[in-house]
């Protein structure tokens, strides 16, 4: 049996697919500017990023967007951040749950880092005052970690992972 020309020429094309590696994360997911360090980053499912940029503890700034368009930063003055930016967190055997929030203009932002039984999740949760909740996960990798932060916040009273109490 003879082989058509044009099986015998996309082989080697279906075979470039399968050893490519894996794509890059987005351009978007990190929004830290040198020398800033990143604390936290990824995409979204959006064509968006996610990221804590700063230089604590001095300076610490939610950022989401692009790098080359901002949609939200907060606080507006990065020298804020450590006042205005919110921590709890909550460990426990192989689980792991820290949060770092704010409001702004009465909408509630959570970012969160999750890690159940050596499962990762992580993204941002907004809140708006009529109750209605979105969730923005973060897709593809995840750099840094959000409990290192606590150190450097405000203990947020009213956060259920701090079980009332803060330190």
């Amino acid at each position: 049996m003879r082989r058509s020309p044009t099986r015998v020429k996309s082989l080697p094309f279906l075979l470039l697919l399968v050893l490519q590696p894996p794509a890059a994360p987005a351009a978007g997911a990190n929004l830290c500017h040198a020398p800033e360090t990143d604390y936290f980053s990824c995409a979204t499912g959006r064509s968006a990023g996610v990221s804590l940029c700063g230089s604590l503890p001095v300076r610490l700034q939610y950022r989401y967007g692009t790098r080359t368009r901002l949609q939200l930063q907060f606080p507006d003055q990065a020298t804020q951040g450590a006042r205005e930016l919110r921590f709890a967190h909550y460990s426990r055997f192989r689980v792991d749950r820290a949060e770092v929030g704010f409001t702004r203009a009465g909408v509630d932002y959570t970012v969160f880092d999750y890690t159940e039984n050596d499962r990762r999740r992580a993204g941002v949760n907004v809140s708006t005052p009529d109750g209605v909740e979105h969730v923005l996960r973060c897709v593809g990798a995840i750099h840094g970690t959000l409990a290192p932060l606590g150190k450097d916040l405000q203990c947020d009273t009213d956060n259920a992972l701090n079980g009332g109490r803060c330190p």
